[in-house]
């Protein structure tokens, strides 16, 4: 008897690449790929949530909102380039995708947000075929979906160097998991699905000081705390034959997951801490370090269960800043761009077949000045996550980056008609 199981990634079609921001494999498990939630700005900065400033809102750090000067309308967009390699072959994948929207308002006494963010996304399809005495037997894995996030964020100012900020989210969006065998010149496959309908909310609360160090430099301290969350999932689990070349269903059966304490489930939205600290010169430059932890070992999803798949405790570690070489120039438009960089390194919350899941990357931008105070921030990012040993696959990501940040002034009062 010989035994052969090859492994093999498929595009995935394009109804759900538009629904999706996600073209990984490892998106399978937890609620799927976590998306970044912040702007293009931070993002261009390895995701740096201690910078604040007056004109950029920082959507991971609510605190920040309290040092808005100016109402703020902010709008992203990505296109993304995954590569994924295995030891016997690779395939290139193309997404695009709206990263956030989002409106900030500051009034005399608070500040406050609120817009819409991907919050995780599951896109994958994968494929293995099992050699078994001249028989090949397919074995097919895909997902779709993700959750989408809005919210409203809060800032209030202490004192004038220090504030206090609150983000209320409403997570909601729909999972879709299926897996399918079936035998080759064999027209009828058979087939599993898993779907669940989730929602539910989760909270974040932070501190953000602004400690001016003479008449030129300041330094930057942030800390935020996400809580443990909860979510409803409404799931339903089916099994169906299927005609391959008519691509008919001819018979099917809805599994009654009340008797199992499964048709109504919770998932956790793991709690999270984040520390910042950073140095820089007032419009001139900015170095930063920030450490974030994710107790995430807890995860479980009674429904749908992977046995490749555990979960631990997830960190990361974030170096990033920016330089202007003259913000005040008049005579050349380069030396008011804002020149971003950044650097991250993050040991994952997933370990798959036994193997801890580490991701790096690194990310350049520029913020071109518009009219007024509004700005168009463009960068590039690139990232690695996974390996190619034990039958895994490894990512390689390349991602170019746009947002929007576009400024007006509101709730302010005018002395002249």
């Amino acid at each position: 008897m010989i035994r052969k199981t090859l492994i093999s990634f498929i595009l995935i079609s394009a109804n759900i690449v538009g629904q999706n921001n996600s073209a990984s494999p490892y998106s399978s498990a937890g609620l799927g790929e976590d998306s970044f939630n912040g702007t293009q700005a931070t993002r261009h900065m390895g995701g740096l949530d201690v910078l604040t400033d007056s004109i950029h809102a920082n959507l991971l750090n609510p605190a920040s909102y309290a040092f808005l000067k100016f109402t703020t309308y902010s709008v992203g967009v990505n296109y993304t380039n995954n590569n994924l390699a295995s030891l016997s072959e690779s395939k290139n994948i193309e997404l695009a995708a709206l990263d956030y929207l989002s409106v900030s308002i500051p009034t005399k006494n608070f500040s406050f947000g609120f817009g819409i963010v991907p919050f995780s996304s599951v896109g994958y399809r994968i494929q293995s075929i099992t050699e078994n005495e001249n028989l090949n037997v397919f074995n097919r894995y895909e997902g779709s979906g993700g959750l989408n996030r809005a919210y409203f964020s809060l800032g209030i100012p202490i004192t004038k160097y220090f504030a206090l900020g609150s983000t209320i989210n409403y997570n909601f969006g729909n999972l879709f998991y299926r897996t399918g065998q079936y035998i080759d010149e064999v027209d009828n496959g058979t087939f599993m699905t898993h779907d669940s309908s989730i929602s539910g909310f989760s909270y974040q609360f932070s501190a953000q000081a602004i400690i001016p160090v003479g008449k030129k430099y300041s330094t930057q301290l942030m800390f935020s705390y996400q809580p443990l969350g909860s979510l409803d999932s409404q799931n339903s689990k089916i099994y169906y034959t299927q005609s391959l070349s008519r691509q008919t269903i001819i018979e099917f059966t809805e599994v009654n997951l009340s008797s199992s304490g499964l048709e109504r489930t919770n998932l956790d939205v793991s709690p999270t801490t984040s520390s910042g600290f950073g140095f820089g010169k007032n419009k001139k430059w900015f170095l930063g370090i920030q450490y974030d932890f994710t107790k995430s070992s807890n995860f479980k999803n009674l429904f749908f269960e992977r046995r490749n798949i555990s979960y631990k405790d997830g960190q990361k570690w974030i170096f990033g800043g920016y330089f202007i070489p003259n913000y005040s120039s008049f005579t050349s438009f380069w030396k008011r761009v804002v020149y971003r960089f950044g650097f991250r390194t993050e040991q994952l919350s997933t370990i798959v077949n036994n193997l801890p899941m580490n991701e790096t990357g690194i990310s350049f931008g520029l913020g071109l000045p518009l009219a007024g105070l509004s700005n168009a921030n463009i960068g590039f990012e690139l990232s690695q996550r996974g390996t190619k040993e034990s039958g895994m696959v490894k990512e390689s990501i390349a991602s170019l980056r746009i947002g929007l940040s576009l400024n007006d002034i509101w709730f302010i009062k005018r002395r002249y008609n």
